[in-house]
């Protein structure tokens, strides 16, 4: 079980104790196991020998891959030497690991260093609030990716209804070969999601690249040339059309596009992104519609009524970055994991101010946008840590415009007496806490990212010299 010979003494000592240990390398890989990690895991934990050991690494389905991710140690390790995570291991077969407490020592200097990770009870740690909430959030993230594993792409993770809603969505989708069309803004990632549905429900089926919006019948014709006589020498082909812009492509394409799909219906599939405008199509009126609109009235709407059939078959919402406020903090880390697994850069966590920058930020190009951001940051980061001064300029000096008072009027605003109601009752509670956002976000029952967006949102510009409660620092 051992990775070389020189820790072999150790490790016969270890193995009579029956504990739980393992040893990852300064390179980030497995290089020794206990036999009670056999016990603990339910196999022969030789075979993660060598497997990458960092949070976020697992870049293909393989179970082994993600179990040994799991084991990774939390972020900030490097400078504070040791640390402690709870870790549930996903499960291989029926097995399924309890949770333990493991407590994670770092041994050495810069790139000669060993960790060490002891699996056990430890009650005695008082982390930091900052490391406190990276170790939240890392186990929110290795819960996510233990229980969607086979659809865990970085724009799926949180803990919102629109969250929940998207993996189910891409669930079903996955689960059976059929037409599906996607909604939602530009830069809203969902070329990603189809791409995936496509590998999860069709893996060897061939798949052609559409940019809609580029199409005319011709074109079209050409590019779906090769998958045409595909399609009409064996009964048995499939293939797949992903079109990015549908409502977008010209209507003489969409109608061509509509013909080969009815020529080879159920062997010619349609995955198609179209923008949130389009919405209004799953209303339940769409039947009717589809049936009675005119020619002008088709092209007003952007599809073609074909199209909205064939689409109407399954749909699924991409809401805006913005909606997912909630959402934000662990999509965020989730692509710094990513990242920092494929080794571009230090940084393990994102710090308190920098994640409330992100949460207050608009993102007006939504999850492409979050993706520069990370990426900007993990290069210019220089330590393990990722602050408000690595983020790109227009998010680091996004100043949100605070309400103005508002001239009076006859009619009285619900929305806005809610919305008073809730800032006072923000406002009494951080005075209660001292400013603490965390803990006042626990005492009224929301999350400290909705709890900050409110707060960013609707506190009226403070007099001079009295700062607002809810720009303290904790």
């Amino acid at each position: 079980m051992v990775s070389g010979t020189g820790i072999r003494p150790f490790a016969r000592l270890v193995d009579k104790s029956n504990a739980s240990v393992w040893a990852i390398s300064p390179a980030g890989k497995l290089i020794y196991l206990s036999s009670g990690c056999d016990q603990w895991l339910g196999f022969d934990s030789a075979v993660l020998l060598d497997r990458r050991c960092v949070a976020g690494a697992p870049v293909s389905d393989d179970k082994l891959d993600l179990i040994a991710a799991a084991l990774a140690a939390p972020a900030d390790l490097q400078r504070r030497g040791t640390a402690s995570l709870r870790i549930t291991p996903p499960c291989l077969e029926l097995h399924r690991p309890e949770t333990r407490e493991v407590r994670f020592i770092r041994i050495g200097e810069d790139d000669t260093a060993l960790t060490f990770a002891i699996a056990g009870d430890f009650n005695d740690r008082l982390p930091e609030p900052e490391l406190k909430d990276a170790v939240a959030i890392r186990q929110q993230l290795d819960s996510w990716r233990r229980n969607h594993a086979s659809t865990a792409i970085n724009i799926t993770a949180g803990t919102s209804n629109e969250a929940v809603r998207l993996r189910r969505r891409i669930n079903v989708a996955a689960s059976t070969r059929t037409d599906v069309g996607l909604f939602g803004p530009p830069g809203s990632g969902g070329e990603s999601i189809l791409i995936r549905i496509h590998e999860l429900s069709a893996p060897a089926e061939n798949l052609i690249n559409i940019d809609g919006p580029l199409m005319d019948s011709d074109l079209l014709d050409a590019t779906l040339m090769p998958a045409l006589h595909q399609l009409a020498e064996s009964k048995e082909a499939g293939v797949t059309a992903l079109v990015r812009g549908l409502d977008e492509m010209p209507f003489e394409a969409q109608q061509r596009l509509a013909g080969l799909l009815d020529t080879f219906s159920g062997r010619l599939r349609l995955l198609a992104s179209c923008g949130s405008q389009l919405l209004e199509l799953n209303a339940p009126t769409d039947d009717v519609i589809s049936e009675s609109l005119s020619l002008d009235e088709e092209r007003a709407r952007g599809l073609c009524s074909q199209l909205i059939d064939v689409i109407s078959s399954l749909t699924i919402v991409n809401r805006p970055l913005a909606q997912r406020v909630e959402d934000i903090p662990l999509i965020a880390t989730a692509m710094l994991d990513t990242r920092h697994a494929a080794g571009e850069g230090p940084a393990e966590r994102i710090n308190r101010a920098a994640l409330d920058a992100f949460v207050v930020y608009p993102w007006p190009h939504n999850y492409e946008e979050l993706e520069h951001a990370i990426r900007h940051a993990i290069r210019t980061a220089p330590g393990n840590v990722i602050a408000c001064e690595h983020l790109p300029l227009a998010i680091r000096s996004y100043q949100p415009g605070a309400n103005l008072n508002r001239a009076k009027q006859t009619k009285i605003s619900l929305d806005d007496a809610i919305q008073r109601y809730e800032l006072r009752l923000i406002t009494e509670t951080l005075e209660l806490t001292d400013g603490n956002r965390a803990e006042a976000a626990r005492r009224l029952g929301i999350s400290r990212a909705r709890l900050i967006r409110r707060l960013e949102d609707g506190l009226p510009n403070q007099p001079s010299g009295k700062e607002s409660p809810g720009k303290e620092s904790r």
